[in-house]
């Protein structure tokens, strides 16, 4: 087996050490904070470079089923999830809300491919929701939490068009100056983006160190909402969308669980309180854990028939 494909295949190990070192060698990342834009952006721009976009626009099906997926998973069930969780204290709601409107993450296609589900519908979705993402987060979040916070939407398009248009800009310009070296050095980008996102979850957890590892029986509690959350999103990516197939429903379940929680920690850092970005970063540890225990429950399935 090749390094690229083990580091695939075994991408919750990878997750996994991320979260435990970042919690261990805390004081050593916790001095990097200002690396986790860039790292992100260059996780958009391999993710970006790494597939055709107007090919895979082209191949736009069904267009009504993107819509329904949208309304359903960065609409209606923020806002359902939101209030439910409004009596576990408005930083828990806002955390819950900021990390469900998020976009689905550049691995989530990874993710699919491996449960065998329909990677091309939610490399679809996460392209579209990746684009849109600085139009309609800010909008839902002034729409919904606008009589709870004060918010800069300036400021939020400006964050999110640097972490989005900018590696989306130069993708099409790298990617036809350099398309043979880009063709030939694309398998590697699924292993490499998941390293960065590796750092980037050392870094993450670094900031949440202190509280985590001073206070446990405080964040215990929080860890638990955190997994209870995670379950409840994949279940509800499997049940809602009734209306699409197995393989469209499978990845989804994966794709609403693992959405980019980097992205939501740096909006979240910047606009939100701490608490709120604490629970943001705890949801690190069963966004990077469930997505293993989904593939061996798959695995087993699949033995079974």
């Amino acid at each position: 087996m090749s390094w690229y494909g083990f580091i695939q295949k075994y991408f919750g190990l990878f997750f996994g050490l991320g979260i435990l070192i970042g919690l261990i060698f805390s004081s050593v990342f916790d001095g990097y904070k200002n690396l986790v834009l860039p790292l992100l952006g260059t996780v958009m721009l391999f993710t970006f470079l790494s597939i055709d976009i107007r090919q895979a626009l082209s191949n736009l099906k069904r267009f009504h089923n993107i819509a329904a997926v949208f309304i359903i998973t960065k609409v209606i069930l923020p806002i359902l999830l939101y209030h439910l969780a409004k009596p576990l204290g408005t930083d828990i709601s806002i955390a819950v809300f900021m990390l469900c409107i998020t976009p689905f993450a550049s691995i989530s296609p990874t993710l699919t491919t491996l449960l065998e589900g329909d990677t091309e519908f939610i490399l679809l979705n996460q392209i579209l929701m990746t684009l849109l993402a600085p139009f309609y987060m800010p909008i839902l979040i002034m729409l919904v939490l606008g009589a709870e916070i004060q918010l800069n939407p300036v400021q939020m398009f400006k964050i999110l068009t640097f972490l989005i248009f900018v590696p989306f800009g130069l993708s099409l310009i790298i990617r036809p100056l350099l398309k043979s070296a880009v063709l030939k050095t694309k398998k590697y980008f699924g292993a490499v983006n998941i390293l960065l996102i590796m750092a980037v979850i050392c870094i993450l957890l670094a900031t949440a160190a202190g509280s985590i590892l001073e206070n446990p029986l405080h964040t215990l509690p929080q860890l638990g909402l955190s997994y209870l959350l995670g379950l409840i999103l994949i279940l509800s990516g499997l049940f809602i969308p009734f209306f699409l197939d197995r393989k469209k429903r499978i990845g989804l379940s994966v794709s609403v669980l693992y959405m980019n929680v980097g992205l939501t920690a740096v909006v979240a850092s910047g606009f939100f309180s701490p608490e709120v970005l604490l629970f943001i970063l705890i949801y690190e540890i069963p966004v990077n854990t469930l997505p293993t225990l989904m593939r061996s429950a798959a695995e087993r399935f699949r033995k079974r028939d």
